[in-house]
């Protein structure tokens, strides 16, 4: 299983003439998962900056809308302490709890979101601030065992461009890293694969798409089914996928 990063998120917070600065922080583990077996965890907070960095934890629920992220508030987990400071070159540990049963079918999802609050010793000469944003995904098993399901299907759009999209059926999530696609018929002209990267979560019942776009050669035929190979947090995978929309 290859590693996965966890998503910062820049946000200028005070304005002046400087240049921008960030703090650097660390987070170890990058995602957590709970079970009715286990329902605590421990995240460590790492500050490798001369200066102490104030951060407030927060955990949201996460859902997936419209292939988009929404988090909302929830009271199912409790994090302690909500509001900390972490030394300089020194470090802050977490506890997250799960105050609700698990789903009795279906995984549930949620995020931590870490923000960077003013440093305690700002002050105006300090020029502009650029405050750090971390999620974390929390998972919480089902009693029942869970597993993701992808449904893939693909269309020709009108510039030449390939669309992808694949719908998670299933009770749980995959992270898909990065695939390749070939024309199934693996023709002579069916020219080099098409590859895409980057991360992306489908929580269950979600939806994601990608556009490939072709390079030198022919792109693979919208009309015909196409192979995908490439790799997730749930393994290796290979599948055909067939034009139109998701069956």
């Amino acid at each position: 299983m290859r590693a996965i990063a966890a998503t910062l998120l820049a946000m200028g917070v005070l304005a002046a003439a400087r240049p921008a600065a960030a703090s650097t922080l660390s987070v170890a583990p990058i995602r957590v998962e709970l079970s009715s077996a286990t329902r605590t965890a421990v995240i460590t907070v790492r500050n490798q900056e001369d200066a102490a960095v104030v951060v407030q934890a927060r955990p949201a629920s996460w859902s997936q809308h419209e292939m988009q992220d929404q988090l909302d508030d929830t009271r199912d987990l409790l994090v302690t302490p909500p509001l900390f400071t972490v030394p300089p070159k020194g470090q802050q540990v977490l506890r997250i709890a799960l105050l609700r049963e698990p789903d009795p079918g279906r995984e549930l999802d949620y995020r931590l979101v870490l923000s960077e609050g003013p440093s305690p010793t700002a002050t105006e000469s300090t020029g502009l601030r650029v405050a750090l944003r971390i999620t974390l995904p929390v998972f919480v098993s089902p009693v029942a065992r869970a597993a993701p399901e992808l449904a893939w299907s693909h269309s020709l759009l009108p510039d030449g461009t390939l669309e992808v999209a694949a719908h998670n059926r299933g009770s749980a999530h995959i992270q898909i890293l990065d695939f390749e696609v070939q024309d199934a018929e693996k023709s002579e002209h069916a020219g080099a694969p098409l590859r895409t990267e980057g991360a992306r979560y489908l929580l269950p019942g979600s939806s994601a798409q990608w556009q490939l776009h072709p390079g030198a050669g022919q792109p693979p035929r919208a009309a015909g089914a196409l192979i995908i190979k490439g790799h997730s947090d749930a393994g290796d995978f290979t599948v055909t996928s067939s034009p139109g929309a998701p069956q």
